[in-house]
């Protein structure tokens, strides 16, 4: 018979018979019923809530060189530098002060400008004239790496944050002979090495700047939590901008992605829900509170003591009542990059749309011109309780997004308005030794009303196998009749001394700087668009596997308030070309550009003035020349 328990095997083809084993009995069976029991299964975690215990890193690494020429338009005359132009001749360029004079302002050639290094190298006085006025230009490079990390805590836990390391950091301008700090090199001619930026050392920023951390929870019916210090974008980016370059569905964006400069973020928690058959086509409704502004914390204004760890277990808000509070509400049904692409390449119109609401208020803030100390450092003299107003502000911003595509056509369209009403105390010029006595008698008590609008149009369509792009952007903000220059255009209450221009409403509208539409014009010389309105012509051609690309540009630009210029009576701003070659890679994601613009100045950039001469005062029209820029980009996105 066969063998039995405790036989040893059987080889493959032995023979079957009684076994061999002469050892004796086989080994009783247990008496312990348990031993033989099946073991039991464990049952498997919940998959949602599963420990990935994943690092996912995404960023991306960039250098970028540039030069400017004549910034200023040939519009700084001696002495009128602050009022017409935010831009400033070159150092060398600038004019010394004549310390001999006694007639305020006098000034004295600068030892150091073009004329004399030329004269000092025998250069005739007609090449001098020649080469000396093309001497109005300024550039450099400059370097970024951008990390973006996750931590996916579990399936539905994640973690993120973004962290800027050597953040538009010059090439250059930290070398070990900054301000003669190393006695080896007591001039920049000796230097060896550069040192890494340490603020208020050699930098105004630290080498590592993290900007971004927060949290995501999602649930499994549709509900996603987030909460921290996270980005801040809708739509096109036309009001509320992350900065991490907006995806436009082509295959040049990775240039957008990585050649940018301003982001938003906001302090907030929010919740979203996605609801619908497939959640692929889920519609998104939202729900966020945000810390817009929390007003001074107690260690900022009582200093270190009052940081956490001393006085108080944690730093926290010293004034509840001068918060910015924000609430926002959306609807938006939106496709991911992803999956818009399959749509398209399976020949589906796409049409995706949102709306997005933001209303905040504020109870009480500093009176306008009030400035703090040093951060830290109270000052019964200038206290910030000694500042407050009754503000009495709200704002409210509808903003609606549109975006149509079908095959190789794109139609995007953006559209805001901000209304709304604060209260200020009206500041005149103060003297510093009164300046407590004015703000404890400021009660805000004047009103301003604030009605804004402003859209954007993108139109791109493809030919020829979408290797041929043509393409319009349109867009218009509204104005005010405050000119632009440069101490305040940038600013939310351009013009006088009450911060308000004089007016009792504020109606400029701005874009978003980080959404970018030119490279002179709007992102250099004004800052971004407002009190304008433009048109934009484009033309792109992709060849090579479209791995290269050339692309060129056409804006014309004009203002929607003709007193908002600096001719003060002139509505046109300018003509700008600009043009690029670009090579971005199908396969690995990095990208090299090359980009020349020319921005045509028009009669809204030449502002009459006047000017001190040997005959006595004398008024004329300054006479706008053109702006040039030659950038250079290189970057590697991950």
């Amino acid at each position: 018979m066969g063998g039995m328990p405790g036989a040893g095997p059987a080889g493959p083809g032995a023979p079957a018979g009684p076994s061999d084993d002469k050892d004796g009995p086989a080994e009783a069976a247990p008496k312990d019923k348990g031993a033989l029991a099946p073991v039991v299964p464990v049952p498997a975690q919940p998959e949602g809530r599963r420990r990935a215990q994943l690092f996912e890193l995404h960023g991306y690494f960039r250098t970028r060189a540039d030069y400017f020429h004549r910034l200023d338009l040939n519009i700084t005359p001696e002495g009128l530098q602050q009022d017409t132009n935010k831009f400033f001749l070159p150092p060398a360029e600038t004019p010394e002060p004549d310390l001999s004079s006694t007639e305020p302002g006098a000034t004295l050639p600068n030892d150091a400008n073009c004329t004399n290094q030329l004269l000092a190298n025998g250069v005739s006085a007609q090449r001098i004239g020649n080469r000396c006025a093309r001497r109005r230009g300024t550039g450099g490079a400059n370097l970024r790496l951008r990390l973006e990390p996750t931590i996916h805590v579990t399936d539905t836990v994640k973690v993120h944050a973004q962290v800027d390391m050597l953040d538009n950091l010059v090439l250059g301008s930290t070398p070990d002979a900054y301000y003669g700090a190393n006695p080896w090199a007591p001039i920049d001619l000796f230097t060896r090495t550069q040192l890494p930026p340490v603020q208020g050392t050699d930098s105004l920023n630290d080498s590592i700047v993290v900007k971004r951390a927060w949290g995501e929870v999602r649930f499994g019916f549709g509900l996603t939590l987030e909460v921290g210090r996270m980005p801040n974008h809708w739509g096109m980016g036309l009001v509320y901008n992350d900065g991490n370059g907006y995806d436009r569905g082509e295959v040049a964006d990775i240039t957008r992605m990585v050649d940018t400069d301003y982001g938003d973020s906001v302090d907030s928690v929010r919740a979203s829900f996605d609801f619908g058959a497939d959640k692929r086509n889920a519609i998104q409704v939202g729900l966020s509170y945000d810390w817009a502004a929390s007003g001074p914390t107690t260690a900022q204004l009582f200093g270190p003591q009052w940081e956490s760890g001393n006085l108080v277990a944690q730093t926290f808000s010293a004034e509840k009542y001068d918060n910015v509070h924000q609430v926002s509400a959306w609807i938006a049904r939106r496709d991911d990059p992803s999956m818009l692409r399959r749509k398209l390449s399976a020949g589906v119109p796409v049409v995706n749309y949102g709306l997005k609401s933001w209303l905040r208020w504020q109870t009480l803030d500093a009176a306008l011109g009030y400035t703090p100390g040093q951060l830290g450092q109270f000052d019964q003299d200038t206290s910030y309780s000694a500042a407050l107003v009754h503000r009495r502000a709200w704002t409210v911003t509808p903003d609606l997004w549109l975006r149509i595509n079908w095959r190789t056509l794109r139609i995007e369209m953006e559209g805001a308005m901000v209304a709304g009403r604060f209260r200020h105390a009206e500041q005149e010029d103060t003297a510093p030794a009164d300046l407590d006595d004015a703000l404890a008698t400021a009660t805000g008590v004047d009103d301003t009303r604030i009605l804004q609008f402003g859209y954007a149009l993108e139109f791109k369509y493809g030919l020829f196998d979408d290797r041929f792009h043509i393409g319009l952007d349109h867009g218009i903000a509204s104005g005010d009749s405050t000119p632009p220059n440069a101490t305040n255009y940038a600013d939310a209450f351009p013009g006088t001394n009450d911060g308000l221009g004089g007016g009792s409403s504020l109606t400029a509208f701005r874009f978003n700087p980080a959404y970018v539409q030119d490279m002179l014009l709007f992102k250099e010389l004004l800052g971004t668009v407002s009190n304008a309105g433009y048109v934009k012509p484009w033309a792109a051609f992709y060849f090579f596997q479209k791995n290269f690309s050339a692309r060129l540009d056409i804006e014309f630009a004009g203002a929607m308030n003709n007193a908002g210029t600096l001719a003060g009576n002139k509505s046109l701003w300018g003509l700008e070309l600009a043009g690029a070659l670009r090579y971005h890679d199908n396969d690995d994601p990095i990208f090299v550009q090359v980009q020349y613009g020319a921005m045509f100045p028009f009669g809204a950039f030449e502002p009459e003035v006047t000017l001190e001469t040997v005959n006595g005062p004398s008024v004329q029209i300054l006479d706008a020349k053109a702006a040039q820029t030659v950038q250079g980009q290189i970057g590697i996105r991950f």
